[in-house]
């Protein structure tokens, strides 16, 4: 959590940023399940004293201080920071970087 988004006069959203923010914290160390649908996240907000709409969530993520924490919401699953399936590169691609180095290691 950045200090200017506590700094925030709205204080909605500095409790947002605080709610995200301990429940990344909490998924990371293992405290809390990774896999979140956004019913599930928006109840968990809503136990937080923090009542938004699935619209209002949506838009949320695409701009800052949601955007910090949650990539992306694919159908119903919440995306979180550091949750995304790393994209394997192909064996055509990583032939084609090993022929380059050796190429410039020869040089």
């Amino acid at each position: 959590m950045r200090l200017f988004e506590l700094s925030n006069p709205n204080p909605l959203l500095v409790r947002l940023v605080a709610v995200t923010s301990q429940l990344t914290s909490d998924i990371d160390s293992g405290v809390e399940h990774s896999d979140w649908s956004v019913d599930e996240l928006l109840n968990y907000y809503k136990d937080n004293d923090i009542i938004l709409a699935k619209e209002d969530l949506y838009d949320m993520i695409k701009k800052p201080p949601l955007k910090n924490s949650i990539s992306n919401i694919q159908g119903d699953k919440v995306i979180f920071k550091g949750q995304e399936t790393p994209v394997e590169p192909d064996e055509d691609e990583n032939k084609k970087v090993i022929d380059q180095m050796a190429h410039k290691a020869m040089k």
